[in-house]
């Protein structure tokens, strides 16, 4: 929930960008400027409206609270400054944001605190000349040359790949497919990088599995109607030759899975839409891509944790955040669940699916956005 100020009979989204850019314009480094925003932010949390006064006061208080005497003006934050530039493309006009150009270099795999570093000083120099329009073309030629010193030629050619990528009609869509065995983070990196990307279709081949299981009854496929790490257990479930029962399982469970997300990709492309599918049930020796190879730009990955007792840690914090999802089913069955990883990991190398191992969360995340561009980039080419 984003707080509303009401000003008068104005009504004004808080946004923790315009107030850093005031406190930057008031001498406060970046730094300073988005530490104070953040407080400020997160004391509004559960806030839905708040008079121009107190909003004011807000800021001021926190301000003082952290920095002491510093000057911060009036704390009005929300005015509009004494200028404005916009941005030309053709016939249309929008205003530059530092908040959205941050956030588009950030989703090049930039450190968070250099993209934002990066579009301040993209701003301060365009508010230092006099000119209030600046075409898209120029900016974009800027920002890359500002992009080549400070970050490296690899995070400017990124940025000149997303910004293709973002502009251009004719392109093919992205589809990311993140794999690993149950609790790695799939999902929560999945969501991270769908809003770097703005993707808006993120499908988890749980799901998946759900709705399958709600149209097939588990007389039929009983494999299905298990975890992925207890489906050897239930009544059905054989060995396949040499192979172990709980990889047997495993593979039968995600070969019934693996008809929807080719049916969900499928989808995906006939609408021109980009998507991004997590899940357990992504093997690419079961899952064949190879129908819609010339019609998207495919970015497969797995995810995994190597350490068994910090794999279980993770269980235990997620058995916290979602108590339906205990951790102790998980716990009891952590052999079962790196034996599975450790299949997964065999048939992704031996199909050159990249794996990451995923014991920091924004370091996969960054790595991840680093190789999708870098992949995009290779199909433009």
């Amino acid at each position: 929930m984003v707080a509303t100020i009401i000003d008068g009979k104005k009504q004004i989204p808080f946004l923790r960008g315009m107030l850093a850019h005031y406190l930057i314009e008031h001498g406060f480094t970046f730094q300073e400027a988005y530490g104070v925003a953040d407080r400020v932010r997160r004391g509004l949390q559960k806030v839905k409206d708040i008079p121009a006064k107190e909003m004011a006061e807000m800021v001021r208080t926190f301000a003082v609270k952290e920095f002491g005497d510093r000057a911060v003006g009036d704390g009005v934050f929300w005015e509009p400054t004494a200028r404005q530039i916009f941005v030309e493309d053709g016939e249309n006009r929008t205003l530059f944001s530092q908040e959205r150009l941050a956030d588009s270099l950030h989703a090049t795999g930039l450190d968070h605190d250099l993209a934002h570093e990066i579009a301040r000083r993209v701003e301060v120099d365009l508010l230092s000349t006099d000119q209030e329009v600046i075409a898209r073309k120029n900016l974009v030629k800027q920002i890359i040359q500002l992009l080549k010193k400070e970050g490296g030629d690899a995070f400017a050619e990124r940025f000149r790949t997303w910004y293709r990528f973002r502009n251009e009609d004719r392109h093919k869509p992205l589809v990311v497919l993140i794999g690993g065995a149950s609790g790695v983070g799939k999902t929560s990196v999945s969501v991270s990088l769908a809003n770097q990307l703005r993707i808006s279709r993120v499908v988890s081949t749980d799901a998946i599995r759900q709705i399958m299981r709600l149209m097939i009854s588990p007389d039929l496929m009983p494999a299905l109607h298990a975890s992925s790490y207890t489906a050897w257990k239930v009544a059905g479930a054989v060995s396949m030759g040499d192979t172990h029962p709980v990889i047997a399982a495993f593979r039968e469970q995600v070969m019934r899975v693996g008809v929807g997300v080719k049916a969900i990709i499928e989808r995906a492309l006939e609408e021109n839409d980009s998507i991004i599918i997590d899940g357990v049930h992504l093997l690419p020796d079961l899952i064949d891509l190879k129908p819609f190879l010339n019609d998207a730009v495919f970015v497969w990955v797995n995810l995994h944790i190597e350490d068994s007792k910090q794999y279980a840690e993770r269980f235990k914090r997620r058995g916290k955040q979602a108590e339906k999802r205990s951790a102790h089913r998980y716990i009891e069955n952590i052999d079962t669940i790196l034996q599975i990883q450790q299949h997964i990991l065999s048939i992704g190398k031996e199909h050159k699916v990249l794996a990451y191992e995923n014991t920091d969360f924004e370091e996969t995340t960054q790595n991840l956005l680093m190789h999708i561009m870098d992949r995009l980039h290779k199909a433009f080419e």
